[in-house]
């Protein structure tokens, strides 16, 4: 089976772009963590064309990944998108005249997905959190009070 991330080079010559419309499995992106996975299929599209000596790649891809929430845990999908994404690849580095973005996307996508998220924009078991939170109130309070020991206020630059 032929990859669907695979761009002939060769065959390109005789086109003007190579339109790029793939609906692929997310099992590319390898990914293997408790916190994060991706279950839904991937989309992607774009084009691909040379310029001089340059292969260019346009892309835009979808994904939705599963992350645990930052407050409960609980596993939230979340939308990832990845929009007007371009790579130049010099054709001097492109061995076989085959040139292969599975790697190149797969980085791409899992450098978009959010580090935290919250269920709902906002997790509704955040306020069982609230009491070990510092407030606003008392922050402002704290600092306003004392400007706190300075022990150097005293001393002179010549």
């Amino acid at each position: 089976m032929e990859s669907p991330f695979k761009i002939f080079v060769d065959r390109l010559k005789k086109e003007d772009r190579l339109e790029i419309h793939e609906v692929v499995s997310p099992d590319f992106l390898d990914v293997h963590e408790e916190d994060l996975s991706f279950q839904n299929k991937v989309i992607v599209d774009g084009e691909a064309y040379l310029a001089h000596d340059e292969l260019i790649l346009h892309l835009a891809a979808e994904a939705e990944a599963l992350i645990a929430c930052a407050i409960c845990n609980e596993r939230v999908p979340t939308k990832v998108h990845l929009e007007a994404f371009y790579h130049a690849e010099p054709l001097k580095q492109i061995k076989g005249a085959v040139f292969d973005y599975q790697e190149l996307l797969r980085e791409s996508i899992l450098l978009e997905t959010p580090e935290f998220v919250e269920c709902e924009g906002k997790c509704p078991k955040r306020k069982n959190l609230k009491k070990y939170l510092k407030s606003e109130e008392s922050s402002l309070e704290k600092t306003s009070d004392a400007e706190g020991y300075k022990p150097f206020s005293d001393l002179e630059l010549n």
